[in-house]
């Protein structure tokens, strides 16, 4: 008998163990382990991620793309930045509508998820960059809209995430992100609506609009207080900052971008992917 509860006493501590193991690794993708493993696990599925995802191109044109373009209009050439993009979805989407003529700047800190995203676009109006969100390379008011989409819980500091976005979005633009509404298995890594709602005003954003979107998310749509002038399209080299002295902006090499004034520099992968997370002394 005592050899039958302790092996009942196993095989209850291993399916703990188990499960344990799989809420930390998969359900919520590595968030409670470091960011680390967040990041190796996109890596890891970055193959698989649109399957997994089971990604619509006429949903993501219905429920990103035609409301971005209303919300923007008259404007069609605005300048994007789509925080922690993955794949590419946000950047996919609005090239796909036959409106926009402006240009997508992605970032994310998965080098394979870029990699997987960079055989979509044979395009000069995206450009896909390694960096963290926490610390966006661009100057202060630089983008007319700014996207993070299924990605806030999975920061490892949110509250600074949305400060960035904020502070590198135009006086009057437009922020997209998502609020996840089934918050069952994330205890302290999520919101409820009138949460982030009162977070995004606090950190400077005026209207907020929230609407349903999907079984696990909201959508949520920010004004940034106060009003200028579309930043529009330009390209990459007008508006990159050095991520390391925040001096001087960032010059094309061709297979490398070089600070002028620190002499930092960022390797431009085969897939051209840059690599910002990552600089070397320049020589």
């Amino acid at each position: 008998m005592n050899d039958l509860l302790t092996l009942l006493l196993l095989v209850v501590i291993a399916s703990a163990l188990i499960a344990l193991g799989w809420w930390l690794l998969f359900e919520t993708e590595g968030v409670y382990l470091g960011r680390r493993v967040v990041i190796w696990l996109y890596d890891l599925y970055a193959g698989r991620y649109d399957d997994i995802k089971h990604f619509r191109r006429e949903y993501d044109h219905m429920f990103l793309a035609q409301p971005i373009m209303e919300r923007i209009a008259p404007v069609k050439s605005a300048l994007i930045l789509d925080v922690a993009t993955g794949t590419g979805r946000l950047p996919l989407a609005m090239l796909r509508h036959a409106h926009f003529q402006g240009r997508v700047i992605a970032v994310d800190l998965s080098r394979r998820m870029l990699g997987f995203a960079a055989v979509k676009f044979n395009d000069t109006h995206v450009n896909l960059l390694v960096s963290p969100a926490e610390h966006l390379p661009f100057a202060d008011h630089t983008f007319d809209l700014v996207t993070c989409l299924e990605a806030l819980e999975f920061m490892e500091r949110p509250q600074a995430v949305i400060t960035e976005m904020i502070r590198v979005l135009r006086p009057g633009g437009i922020l997209l992100t998502t609020n996840r509404i089934n918050t069952k298995l994330m205890p302290g890594k999520t919101y409820v609506d009138d949460d982030i709602a009162a977070l995004l005003q606090k950190s400077g954003m005026g209207q907020i609009e929230i609407q349903g979107w999907q079984a696990d998310y909201d959508l949520v749509w920010g004004y940034k207080k106060g009003e200028s002038k579309p930043t529009l399209a330009r390209p990459l080299a007008e508006i990159l900052i050095c991520p390391r002295c925040r001096q001087a902006n960032m010059l094309d090499q061709g297979d490398h971008w070089a600070c002028p004034k620190c002499g930092s520099r960022a390797e431009v992968g085969t897939d051209g992917v840059i690599e910002l997370a990552h600089l070397a002394p320049n020589g």
